[in-house]
């Protein structure tokens, strides 16, 4: 190797470190996103971090204003668009928000979608433009160079990542901002909060809707049982029940925050893609714990709903996950939604895999006693299985 190849090459170990001081930065970036309270604080946590972790020489915010493009924020090199409208359909930014997909574009006036008479007062050469929310676009995140430039693929993905992570904020902003109204309504609001968080599940996720129904019935059933024999009292009381019901539908909230080719990958996912997709537990609970900023306290369902979609991955054995619980030490409603949870996966088409009949998954479940799931809930199922069988039937294809 000559000297000047030594001098260009990373030490041995830079390039991990580098990876890492990455991650760590948008773990950083993305906890500051699940807790902002309002979209100026979403706009400058972007700003404060976007730019230097994909190491860009701009960064913009734009957010959609019925047919406008409102470039609402900035941090770069040079004044870009901070505070204009342009419309949406002649704009780049536009273009990926109507698409519903990233835009990577090395020249920007070799581009025909680029109005390059709004690009020649400005330093950009290069540049990637994400949306938002990618089902249902609200706003777009741009990155720019002043010189010709390729981004890595890491970079984009990085991009996808943080528009991800402010699409959940931006949700939850505007959800949370109409429950505070609200809140001398409890009742209500906890209905609204249900029904909305929910409802972006299903816009993920074909499978979710029908999902997230399914599972609530089978939380009930399974929970109504238990406490018919007896099992955990006095913790298992019918307010519990009832709590458990209106919780359900929150257990896979925190899906919104993985990407589309992770979340509806038709095979086997990867080691890092699991990874992220097990980052939902997580997101599901920052996104309700959110929610109880804004109530300016915790309510028990509150409590449930996010203790339910933090823990329904772990397992009996400890061998689950986000932290690794074992046994009574995870809390009753992971415990319960486990096995609501997994039941409907096996019986229910999802895109990696075909259903499997009704008898099969209860033999599955059967196995897992005492490994995957509670035992004592293990034996309640069993007993009524057969109602699992008939509320799968009613919400979806029969088993």
């Amino acid at each position: 190797m000559t000297q000047s190849a030594a001098l260009a090459s990373p030490a041995p170990g830079e390039d991990e470190q580098i990876e890492v001081t990455a991650k760590a930065g948008l773990e950083e970036l993305t906890t500051r996103l699940a807790t902002a309270r309002g979209v100026e604080e979403i706009l400058r946590v972007v700003r404060g971090g976007a730019r230097r972790l994909v190491g860009a020489d701009g960064i913009s915010f734009v957010l959609r204003e019925g047919d406008k493009c409102f470039y609402a924020d900035e941090d770069a090199i040079g004044p870009l668009w901070k505070g204009q409208r342009f419309p949406l359909d002649r704009c780049i930014s536009g273009w990926a928000m109507l698409h519903g997909e990233a835009v990577v574009i090395e020249d920007v006036y070799a581009d025909d979608r680029i109005p390059h008479a709004a690009y020649r007062p400005t330093f950009v050469q290069s540049l990637v433009m994400v949306p938002v929310h990618a089902d249902d676009p609200v706003a777009a995140i741009g990155a720019y160079w002043a010189r010709p430039h390729k981004p890595s693929d890491e970079s984009v993905e990085m991009l996808k990542r943080i528009a991800n992570s402010a699409a959940v904020a931006m949700t939850n902003v505007a959800l949370f901002s109409s429950l505070n109204a609200a809140r001398e309504e409890a009742v209500r609001a906890k209905d609204a909060l249900i029904l909305a968080m929910a409802a972006l599940a299903d816009t993920r996720d074909n499978e979710t809707g029908d999902h997230i129904r399914r599972t609530q019935h089978y939380v009930r059933a399974l929970a109504e049982a238990a406490r018919r024999h007896g099992l955990y009292q006095p913790e298992l009381d019918a307010e519990l029940v009832e709590l458990l019901y209106k919780s359900a539908p929150l257990h896979d909230i925190g899906k919104v925050g993985i990407s589309d080719a992770i979340l509806r990958k038709p095979g086997k996912l990867d080691a890092e893609e699991f990874a992220i997709m097990r980052t939902h537990a997580r997101l599901g609970r920052d996104a309700i714990a959110n929610a109880e900023r804004y109530f300016g306290g915790t309510t028990s369902f509150l409590t449930i709903a996010k203790e339910m979609a933090y823990s329904h991955h772990e397992r009996w054995d400890g061998k689950g996950y986000p932290e690794g619980l074992a046994g009574e030490a995870i809390p009753l409603c992971g415990r319960i939604m486990a096995i609501a949870d997994v039941y409907d996966a096996l019986v229910s088409d999802r895109v990696y895999k075909a259903a499997i009949p009704h008898a099969e998954a209860v033999k599955v479940i059967e196995a897992e006693r005492g490994r995957h799931f509670d035992p004592a809930l293990v034996a309640v199922f069993l007993e009524i299985a057969p109602v699992f069988l008939e509320i799968n039937s009613q919400f979806g294809k029969p088993a």
